[in-house]
């Protein structure tokens, strides 16, 4: 008998399965199979970009909190409204002192040579040049030296060229990887098709030794790739033929010692021998942090790097930028501050550990991430040199760091910020709000910021927008629109330029209002919500943006004392100039490369231009209209005896998303000379 009821209990509990299979499967068979094998990839939460995978994980996670929300009573109270009257009393501002254990400067200052073997210049990514044949007294007399264009192409190229020896390496539209003269712009060779991703934030070059070949190195997504210099073949001894596989990056490599390090998007730190291309070691910057909500657990630490990676080599320390935590808007689902997200973070490579790091924005739902690469440089303080890394933000924040212990420079102020107005999500109580350094663009959305250029239409403009919400790290509400800066605002990828010798930051930004919405998309009946975002540029009926001017800007900022010395609107409206509107800057995705002639040399404008600045006053030295937008941040380098000054002009498909009619695609590098 006991033997029949055992047996009946195991049919049950099978047939109960199977009918669980046939639930599921109908979900699972639309799974991309392709996603699936991209094995280097965490499948967490905040990582799946299937939609069915989404909305599988999210229906069967609901089912279970809302479960457990019907039948334990502390679990009622995750899904509630933060509470106003405890955000009330607390302080208005809190400030986190700046460090007086100050790294002092042992090994003078590092400037960049004449190659620049690294994309950003070198492995301090500070895109500085001591050359200054061209310089403020002579870039009037520049002119074109030469153009090179593979047609049929077209894509965004976002890394700058590399230059050594007398070679051009750079990846071009289409996929390519190509070597060309310094002199003339001829191609010497052009690698096999690799796919948008190869080298997608740039490349680094290898000198090789009396047994190896000197090689270019780079991601391709889940592969590192090795190419000999001479002719853009495969190194075959290294991996597999010249490929390795990996994490996932779009990043610049680096080299030290004998590795090759990337970051990767399963949020490591992964080493790999220079020579053979065999994995050494890996380094998960992100630890799990698990917190169970409705008998769930979801992963609320870390975010994937995509900003770039920089290091301090006598010191043997790796720093790296991290993005926001996914979702962009909703954070109901990874409480507390999101540790390792929207980070600076110093990795001692020798160690294999984390070293400190320092986040701006805690539990970010604004998109508000850290995009550029770190500036390894040092800085006048107190009377002596100390080493520090920075890096400019989303925000138009400057955090400038200690290089071995990650204490602000200056004292860091933080000010009260508002509680979520949506259930289950819980905001962090303090966010930044720096003085000093001085932010280089607007972080504060405020209605008097809504501007037309057509007078007459400003205050129908102004009643439009009157029910969104803006403001200090405004929170999000169902039914109400918010307005805010940051999503392409203040620094992007391309980040910023240092100069060493006089200790100036330059650093070209966004000052472009966007429209946020969260929606709850679930069925109202579900304890457990679920929200979905959406976003857009805030643009009126002609395509300009809704705020004061300027829409981009080009700023000096002093870092010894945290001041801004000067800051000129960075590009221009053609139609708007015309009736008299003019330095309105435009939205740009291109960078500024100093050099030691007192010039900065930048594009990415929707003017598509490139501009030769004076670095000392913002003043306009040269400007030069290209057929398409610049892309990535200016090269330049010396070749007999003669400077030349490089940039890719591609359009860009960041700006062709908000601006189609003014963005047109192209696959041109662009090289200029004194006369």
């Amino acid at each position: 008998m006991i033997f029949r009821y055992t047996l009946m209990k195991k049919k049950i509990l099978f047939f109960i399965f199977f009918l669980f299979s046939l639930w599921i499967w109908k979900d699972f068979k639309k799974i991309d199979s392709s996603y699936l094998n991209q094995s280097k990839i965490t499948y967490d939460y905040e990582n799946l970009n299937n939609k069915y995978l989404k909305s599988l994980y999210i229906k069967y996670n609901n089912f279970l909190e809302n479960f457990y929300i019907k039948n334990f009573e502390d679990h009622k109270n995750y899904w509630a409204l933060e509470d106003q009257d405890l955000r009330d009393k607390l302080p208005l501002s809190k400030t986190i002192n700046a460090t007086s254990d100050f790294t002092i400067n042992i090994h003078g200052i590092i400037s960049n040579q004449n190659n620049w073997f690294r994309s950003h210049g070198n492995n301090h990514s500070n895109r500085y040049s001591k050359l200054k044949n061209i310089n403020f007294k002579n870039a009037k007399d520049l002119e074109l030296a030469w153009t090179f264009e593979m047609t049929g192409e077209k894509g965004d190229i976002q890394a700058n060229p590399i230059f050594v020896d007398g070679k051009i390496f750079t990846p071009i539209a289409g996929g390519y990887i190509v070597a060309l003269d310094g002199e003339t712009g001829e191609l010497i060779w052009k690698s096999e098709k690799f796919g948008n991703f190869a080298a997608k934030r740039g490349l680094v070059y290898w000198k090789g030794n009396k047994i190896e070949k000197p090689r270019i190195i780079f991601s391709n997504r889940e592969r590192l790739i090795a190419l000999d210099v001479k002719n853009g073949k495969f190194i075959k001894n290294f991996g597999k033929n010249g490929k390795v596989r990996s994490g996932l990056n779009v990043m610049t490599p680096l080299i030290y010692k004998d590795n090759i390090v990337i970051v990767t998007w399963d949020k490591a730190i992964e080493a790999y021998d220079l020579i053979s291309g065999k994995n050494k070691w890996k380094l998960k910057y992100q630890k799990k942090n698990n917190y169970r909500i409705g008998g769930v657990k979801y992963n609320n630490a870390g975010s994937n790097p995509w900003g770039g990676i920089s290091a301090d080599i006598p010191r043997g320390i790796l720093y790296l930028t991290t993005g926001n935590p996914h979702h962009y808007f909703d954070g109901s689902r990874r409480p507390g501050k999101n540790p390792m997200s929207n980070s600076l973070i110093a990795v001692d490579l020798d160690k294999k550990k984390i070293i400190w790091d320092f986040q701006e924005t805690a539990h970010d739902i604004w998109n508000s991430d850290l995009p550029a690469p770190p500036i390894v440089t040092s800085i006048k303080k107190d009377g002596r040199l100390i080493d520090v890394v920075l890096t400019p933000t989303k925000r138009s924040n400057t955090l400038i760091l200690d290089r071995k212990n990650g204490k602000p420079i200056f004292n860091y102020k933080l000010s009260k910020a508002p509680v979520s107005k949506i259930v289950g999500e819980k905001t962090n109580p303090y966010q930044p709000d720096l003085d000093i350094p001085q932010p280089f663009g607007k972080n504060k959305f405020s209605f008097e910021d809504i501007w037309s250029y057509n007078t007459s239409k400003l205050k129908k403009l102004k009643e439009s927008y009157k029910d969104y919400n803006f403001g200090f790290y405004e929170t999000y509400e169902i039914g109400r629109k918010n307005l805010q800066y940051s999503f392409n605002g203040g620094a992007e990828w391309m980040g910023g330029s240092v100069n060493p010798e006089n200790q100036m930051f330059y650093v070209t930004s966004n000052n472009i209002p966007w429209i946020a919405e969260l929606k709850r998309v679930d069925d109202k009946k579900n304890l457990i919500p679920e929200y979905k975002s959406k976003f857009k540029r805030a643009l009126d009926d002609l395509g300009y943006p809704i705020t004061k001017p300027p829409w981009g800007s080009l700023t000096a900022l002093n870092l010894n004392n945290g001041k801004i010395v000067w800051q000129v609107p960075f590009g221009e409206y053609e139609n708007l100039k015309k009736i008299g509107i003019e330095k309105t800057g435009t939205e740009n995705f291109g960078g500024v490369t100093s050099t030691a002639g007192q010039i900065l040399i930048a594009t990415g404008t929707l003017d598509k231009k490139i501009f030769i600045y004076d670095s000392k006053n913002g003043k306009i030295l040269y400007e030069y209209e290209m057929p398409y937008i610049g892309s990535s941040p200016p090269t330049t380098y010396l070749y007999k005896d003669q400077q030349y000054i490089i940039v890719h002009a591609s359009g860009g498909r960041t700006l062709k998303k908000g601006y189609p009619n003014m963005v047109v695609s192209g696959n041109l590098i662009l090289a200029f000379k004194l006369k």
